[in-house]
């Protein structure tokens, strides 16, 4: 399971390259649009995201994997 945690500009282009949440067979992808509840560096291009900025967190996962998705998104955004 991949978690990143990215700003709007990397949230759009990670929507075009993943416009499904079904992308291939037994492959999931998620989207969950808050806010930070601290100051993160965007974990795709490293920009600086401050207390209370828009953000979006980030998953991909396989139904094969060793991790199956947990929901993790509110402890990084509200």
């Amino acid at each position: 399971m991949k978690q990143e945690i990215v700003c709007n500009t990397c949230y759009a282009d990670l929507k075009r390259l993943f416009p499904k949440e079904n992308p291939y067979p037994g492959e999931h992808v998620k989207f969950v649009k808050g806010r930070a509840l601290k100051e993160f560096i965007c974990d795709n291009c490293g920009c600086d995201l401050k207390e209370d900025d828009e953000a979006v967190a980030f998953t991909i996962w396989a139904d094969h994997a060793r991790q199956p998705y947990k929901s993790w998104e509110s402890e990084y955004l509200k």
